[in-house]
């Protein structure tokens, strides 16, 4: 085995971890990540990376991502931000430069597969340890109370464990749709439903609630366009069921419906000291200054780093400022406000480049495709997705990870 050989099938084993390793530990994901980039580096010394590479770059997604990520330094020239800040500004969205690499290593079946695997283990386990904090005190859980009228987050927070269990509850989806063997499909049947269950029930994510929705309906009115009127009428009323029994049976859910509703009504924004700010009224006056700013900047924006610099100038309250400032928990108005809307089109580029490349496979791939996009744009919604690090590392490895998959077939590497 030759050098280049060896460190190219090192980054592949890396890359293996990292997909293992995110959902559950970011500072691993980071080692694992590091290395992942390290080997490969190294391992552009032989041909067959380098041709490995050519072919990822011809991947639709790799033009958008480099495209967005070569904007977002642009825009460092006229950000009213400190170094410090633009600097982490960029470590946020590093990892777009790094589409191509995730793609090239990707084209190997073998990696690709298990790159899957390890994600859906580490989903597995998140999955087993969620249902069984209702019965048993676990005490090293993000929420170790039992019950089922309480969070049951295991690792990192609701947002994004919301976000990663609607992805496994999508590929559990379409591997009971494509199962050739009737026990295979029921078992997938059941993981999707105890998944539904973790994210609708046992979680007090919001952001988790909008990503199965969109995600789920997303899949199931795909497949049934494929097949009939009939099985779309059908496909709706099953989403409606299962989402009017969850809030049936969920104290969690319908209390947090219930509070964000209540929020979102009597949104104001109250900089005197010791206001009280709510997650959705915040987000509600996060979207109206994000909107307001825009329009003050529309086709540049403010520059990378800018939004916790003007955040900070309107909402000048430590309570709110200490919620709002960071980012704006909308990542398409994140991009509007810093990058204008050059940047915003890039993103959304990116996202349809996903959408576009599944709509042409057959519809399981095509739903599972369509599923995996309506999850992104629901969580780009409500959070900072590619801004936030466990977030940023779910998304951005598995839209790599997906279209390396939808493409597998379509164009062999040269040497």
């Amino acid at each position: 085995m030759s050098f280049t050989h060896a460190c190219s099938t090192g980054a592949r084993a890396a890359l293996v971890l990292c997909f293992l390793a995110f959902p559950m530990s970011v500072a691993l994901a980071n080692v694992a990540l590091l290395l992942t980039l390290l080997l490969w580096l190294l391992s552009l010394a032989g041909a067959p990376a380098r041709a490995e590479l050519r072919e990822a770059l011809r991947n639709p997604l790799a033009a958008p991502a480099l495209a967005l990520f070569a904007w977002i330094v642009i825009a460092v020239a006229w950000s009213p931000a400190d170094p410090q800040g633009i600097l982490g500004a960029l470590q946020k969205y590093l990892k777009f430069l790094m589409v191509p690499m995730f793609i090239a290593l990707l084209q190997d079946p073998a990696t690709r597969r298990r790159c899957w695997h390890a994600f859906m283990l580490a989903l597995l386990f998140t999955l087993a340890v969620t249902w069984l904090s209702v019965w048993i005190e676990i005490p090293w859980t993000k929420a170790s109370r039992a019950g089922m009228a309480t969070d049951h987050t295991v690792f990192k927070d609701h947002i994004s464990q919301g976000l990663m269990m609607t992805l496994f509850a999508a590929i559990v989806a379409w591997l009971a749709v494509t199962a050739r063997r009737p026990p295979r499909r029921w078992a997938c049947a059941a993981l999707w439903l105890l998944a539904t269950g973790a994210i609708l029930a046992l979680s007090q994510g919001r952001t988790g609630y909008l990503a199965w929705i969109a995600s789920s309906g997303a899949f199931a009115l795909t497949l049934a366009v494929a097949h009939s009127r009939r099985a779309v009428l059908g496909a709706v009323v099953g989403l409606v069921a299962v989402v009017a029994l969850a809030f049936t049976a969920s104290p969690v859910l319908q209390q947090r419906v219930s509070a964000a509703w209540t929020e979102a009504l009597t949104a104001k924004l109250d900089n005197t000291p010791g206001a009280v700010v709510t997650s959705t009224g915040a987000r509600v006056e996060m979207a109206r200054f994000a909107l307001d700013a825009s329009l003050q900047a529309p086709v540049f924006g403010h520059g990378t780093a800018s939004y916790p610099v003007l955040a900070k100038q309107h909402f000048t309250s430590t309570e709110w400022c200490s919620v709002v400032c960071p980012h704006p928990h909308n990542q398409f108005l994140f991009f509007l406000v810093e990058q204008g809307a050059i940047g915003l089109l890039l993103f959304l580029w990116f996202i349809a480049a996903i959408a576009r490349e599944g709509w042409r496979h057959d519809p399981p791939r095509r739903a599972f495709s369509l599923a995996f996009v309506a999850t992104l744009a629901a969580a780009c919604l409500s959070h900072s997705s590619f801004w936030l690090s466990t977030e940023n590392h779910c998304l951005i490895l598995m839209s790599a990870l997906t279209m390396a998959s939808l493409r597998a077939r379509r164009a062999p590497v040269s040497t």
